[in-house]
């Protein structure tokens, strides 16, 4: 058996409530689900604007780095030319190319020739006193 709730009044009449605890729960959801719903879609939306701007300001400042780089890379090629330095040397430092006469050729050690091993090598001259009479 159910019993239907029903309220007394102060005259001693009994009545069904106007809106029971469910219809009043449900109703509340909704209205919250009512005011919730487009302020979720408002902050979504500003959240993608702002993630767009940022994304074209990294992109803004992509393409001036890439500018920069450009002008740096030239600007490089430029100071490290080969004629800019040959004359940097003469005006300020009073160098010159080499006459002939001033040209020294290092040939091969007796060493490096005598055991055998070719001396050409940068570290020649370190290795050979460390491998002297060893095979």
């Amino acid at each position: 058996m159910q019993q239907k709730t029903k309220l007394k009044t102060s005259q001693g009449q009994t009545h069904a409530p106007v809106l029971k605890l469910r219809q009043l729960i449900a109703g509340t959801v909704c209205v919250a689900f009512l005011i919730i719903w487009p302020l979720f879609m408002v902050s979504k939306q500003i959240f993608i604007t702002d993630l767009s701007m940022r994304e074209s300001a990294l992109a803004d400042s992509l393409s001036a780095a890439g500018k920069e780089l450009a002008a740096l890379r030239l600007y490089n090629e430029k100071l490290s030319s080969t004629a800019r330095i040959e004359a940097i040397t003469r005006e300020h430092r009073g160098l010159e190319y080499p006459a002939a006469a001033q040209i020294v050729v290092i040939r091969e050690t007796r060493n490096c020739a005598a055991n055998g091993k070719k001396g050409t090598g940068f570290f020649t001259f370190i290795k050979m006193p460390f491998f002297r009479g060893r095979g």
